[in-house]
């Protein structure tokens, strides 16, 4: 009964504020406490060349101010209507990332390295284009302690220390269209399927109040998987379109919904071999939020720059949703608001002598809210970034994009985590034109 008493009240969750972080090697793909509820941490969305520039693209479009450029987007659905005729777009990333976690006592860090953002888009027809793409939603990823202090189980047992350990990603694969309607003004809708598994586990270690070492070891396991369909429409409008300059107005919305989920929570045997203590298969009652996205580019032939802006319904979407935790506190979710904007310049991409000259330079900032609050006290993330765009040959528009970005999350006021995080990437965008669509003839 000792055990059982201290497994469910460990499954209230134990607070962030008596964490203690630990690094450790395992396949996770992000490392934040604050994954410990909720979905994950989202990843920023978009491609290498899109992401140095601060995660910006809502208004991002090939135009004719350039043939020797053309881009991969997969930000917003429109933009596929402007992939040029009989051309072929490939896309293929890496990213690595570090994480250095502080709280008022510890500090740890944690590396990853993963594929990300593999995506195609081609023409189907005049002014009508089609992208496929699969990218990273979001990711579980913790290691962490904590020492339970209730007086009941110290006085009948002894110590009780949880160890909380998750992973687990959720992808998103897209199917989209984008067809220009008339001149300057395109539409695009897209099906996105999202997929993944999350698992969770707390660990309970009950040391013995004579010191005779441990009595219990208990594991409570939480697995989630995902598995949904859900719809994003936008919209590009030349507002300035001019042989010499081209401004866009841009928007999206992603229809949020019901995640539908599986969940199956359970406590296995313990070490004297009783029955399982729990066991339960659940529908997650957790939605996707809606979320608008609004944004400008203004380019020309040599420099480009961009903002966005977006905003996710969380609440409305997520009423009465929340995660207690111990200690009287609470986890439960807010609305978002991100704030995007970037720069690129290109010297002179046609300087036959001078290869510096033809590589594109690229900086960026985001500013973005976490999704949930914990005991009332809201998170938020701060990102610079900068990159580069290398031509691959001459007068071919394939290029081998960099990317960099150094940002933090979060602060270590009142017991609060902060995650300072450096994160890499490299990616392979492919030009195909002409001749892979011209058929074959033998003699």
């Amino acid at each position: 009964m000792h055990i059982r008493k201290a497994v469910i009240l460990s499954l209230a969750g134990a607070s962030l504020f008596t964490i203690s972080l630990k690094a450790q090697n395992s396949s996770i793909n992000t490392f934040n406490p604050y994954t410990l509820y909720g979905i994950g941490d989202f990843s920023t969305k978009g491609p290498a060349n899109l992401r140095s520039m601060g995660g910006i693209g809502v208004a991002f479009r090939d135009s004719h101010l350039d043939p020797y450029m053309a881009n991969y987007n997969n930000l917003n659905p429109a933009s596929y209507s402007s992939v040029p005729r009989r051309a072929f777009l490939f896309n293929f990333e890496l990213e690595g990332e570090n994480y250095y976690l502080k709280d008022a006592n510890t500090k740890t860090t944690y590396n990853t390295f993963n594929i990300r953002d593999v995506g195609i888009s081609f023409p189907l027809a005049k002014n009508l284009g089609f992208g496929f793409s699969v990218s990273p939603y979001s990711s579980v990823g913790y290691r962490m302690e904590a020492v339970l202090d209730d007086r009941d189980i110290l006085a009948d047992i002894g110590e009780a220390t949880v160890r909380y350990t998750g992973e687990g990603d959720i992808n998103q694969y897209k199917f989209g269209i984008g067809y220009q309607l008339f001149r300057n003004f395109s539409l695009g809708a897209e099906m996105i399927y999202y997929h993944g598994y999350l698992d969770r586990q707390q660990r309970i270690i009950i040391t013995s109040i004579t010191g005779g070492g441990n009595i219990g070891d208990t594991k409570a396991h939480m697995t989630e998987k995902v598995s949904r369909m859900m719809m994003m429409a936008g919209f590009q409008y030349d507002l300035i379109n001019t042989n010499r300059r081209v401004l866009t107005l841009g928007g999206t919305y992603n229809m949020g919904g019901k995640l539908n989920s599986k969940k199956e929570q359970y406590i296995p045997a313990d070490s004297y071999g009783s029955d399982t203590i729990f066991h339960s298969y659940m529908t997650s009652n957790v939605s996707l939020a809606n979320t608008y996205t609004a944004g400008l580019f203004y380019q020309t032939a040599k420099i480009g720059v961009g903002l966005d802006y977006a905003f996710a319904d969380w609440r409305s979407s997520n009423k009465g949703i929340g995660y207690a935790m111990s200690g009287g506190g609470y986890a439960r979710y807010n609305n978002t608001n991100s704030v995007k904007a970037g720069f690129e310049i290109t010297p002179n991409r046609y300087d036959f002598r001078r290869y510096m000259n033809r590589i594109s330079y690229r900086v960026g900032v985001r500013y973005e809210d976490y999704y949930m609050s914990f005991n009332g006290k809201k998170i938020n993330e701060a990102a610079v970034t900068m990159g580069f765009g290398i031509p691959v040959r001459m007068g071919v528009p394939s290029f081998i994009n960099v990317g960099l970005e150094y940002g933090r999350q979060g602060t270590t006021g009142s017991g609060m985590v902060r995650a300072n995080f450096f994160k890499f990437s490299i990616g392979l965008t492919l030009f195909g034109e002409d001749y892979w669509f011209v058929k074959q003839k033998y003699d």
